[in-house]
């Protein structure tokens, strides 16, 4: 049997979902680009490891430009509360990768190149993301699934040289090929690009064990999903000459980890906290609304929303439980345009906020 989906009416508009997600993607582009410029640049004294110090490429920008620019290293780059450090392997190599392929060898502008890619990819995403939406939950609920996407708290990343935009561009052709010939590859190169693609493998896991799809091209993704994040490992193990350092990179980022950084944040900064916590609710949620009918984006989003509570800090966990995307979809689906719009409205005010969590005093990286 295969996954559910919504029948599209014949009318369906074939410009149309190409056109709604692209008015959509740009417009939220310019949107948290502006606030990004109103709020960012007042910011001062941002962890560097480079010389660029346009706020679109603060943070993990600053170490995906490192990466693409002079490649990976076995030893720590910064000095961190934990004994190791922070290493630079601590991010996969898809996205510096690409920079550094668009960039010409680092010939263009890499900062420059990496803003405009990572503006490009996500707009791409969301025309992806519609598709998928359209095809599972019906036109309508695509629209609003989209809107929430690309304006939701913590859509600004996807205006930086962050990760987010490929990684959600490569998910959504995954589900969107219904295990077809290319979805091993979409699912290897997933992994390679974040972490999160494991629950790339655990959906199609648990897909294999229930029979709703076929099993050889199911286990034909765990396999690829297992192959990719093996050669990753190995890869650090030649670089640190330590079989286990994987776990000295993004595994040993913080300090603070977890229900641990939740229940600290709540002491130290609850305002903060109480914003973030409610979106990651929000997404999860969104995730169980889709376990009936659509089981494979519903293990995906929570197996993706449980790896950030696991081992994020706490500043970072709606960034991260944002790729569980398909909860956009779910939510827009159950409440219908007009809640869906109070909702929108909801995240166009929580951005600004999440921007100044991130960027304001007391700042903690997205």
């Amino acid at each position: 049997m295969e996954v559910a989906s919504v029948e599209r009416p014949r009318a369906f508009d074939k410009v149309g979902w190409i056109c709604l997600p692209l008015v959509v993607a740009v417009a939220s582009r310019i949107f948290s680009a502006l606030l990004l410029l109103t709020f960012a640049n007042q910011a001062t004294g941002l962890p560097l490891l480079t010389p660029y110090l346009s706020p679109f490429v603060a943070y993990d920008g600053q170490w995906y430009l490192h990466i693409a620019a002079t490649g990976y290293h076995a030893t720590a780059l910064q000095a961190a509360a934990l004994a190791g450090g922070h290493h630079d392997f601590a991010f996969y190599p898809g996205w510096p990768l690409l920079i550094r392929i668009v960039s010409l060898n680092a010939l263009l502008p890499i900062d420059l190149t990496a803003v405009m890619l990572a503006n490009f990819l996500f707009v791409l995403a969301a025309i992806a993301v519609y598709r998928l939406f359209a095809d599972r939950f019906g036109d309508r609920a695509a629209l609003w699934g989209i809107l929430l996407l690309c304006f939701n708290p913590t859509a600004y990343v996807f205006s930086m040289a962050y990760t987010e935009g490929l990684f959600i561009l490569i998910a959504a052709l995954y589900f969107l090929s219904r295990y077809g010939r290319t979805s091993p590859v979409l699912a290897a190169v997933s992994v390679l690009t974040r972490v999160s693609g494991l629950a790339i493998a655990a959906s199609a896991a648990v897909m294999f064990v229930v029979g709703r799809a076929p099993r050889v091209r199911l286990a034909l993704i765990c396999v690829a999903v297992a192959g990719a994040f093996a050669a990753w490992w190995i890869y650090i193990w030649q670089l640190t000459g330590n079989f286990m350092g994987w776990l000295d990179g993004s595994a040993s980022w913080s300090k603070y980890t977890s229900i641990t950084a939740i229940a600290r944040d709540l002491v130290l900064d609850t305002p903060a906290e109480v914003a973030r916590l409610a979106f990651i609710v929000l997404m999860i949620l969104g995730c169980l609304l889709l376990l009936r009918r659509h089981l494979d984006l519903a293990i995906y989003g929570l197996v993706a929303i449980a790896m950030t509570l696991i081992g994020a800090p706490a500043g970072s966990m709606p960034r991260h439980a944002m790729v569980a995307f398909p909860a956009f979809g779910a939510i827009a689906y159950r409440l219908g345009p007009r809640l869906s719009a109070a909702l929108l409205v909801c995240f166009v005010v929580a951005e600004v906020f999440f921007i100044m969590f991130a960027f304001g005093p007391g700042r903690q990286p997205p």
